[in-house]
């Protein structure tokens, strides 16, 4: 199996979300964590931890990331709306 952390925006689109959803469900990877990014972090990593429970996975940490871009401002997000 392949090791994978994701590193993800999830909740501001559905792409995110199904990524995670076929990581959990997947044999071939091994999820060792999620990382949420930019904008409101406590709802990403609550949207993250909610697909974990749902799934029957545990032991698969949340971390917080970065809240905004490194290099540049993003314009619009709509987080969990």
């Amino acid at each position: 199996m392949r090791k994978v952390i994701i590193d993800t925006d999830i909740g501001s689109d559905v792409d995110d979300a199904l990524a995670l959803a076929l990581a959990l469900r997947s044999d071939e990877l091994d999820l060792e964590a999620v990382t949420v990014v930019y904008g409101d972090l406590d709802v990403r990593a609550r949207i993250a931890l909610k697909m974990l429970k749902l799934a029957g996975v545990e032991g698969v940490p949340v971390a917080k990331g970065i809240e905004k871009p490194l290099l540049r401002e993003r314009r619009v997000f709509w987080t969990g709306r």
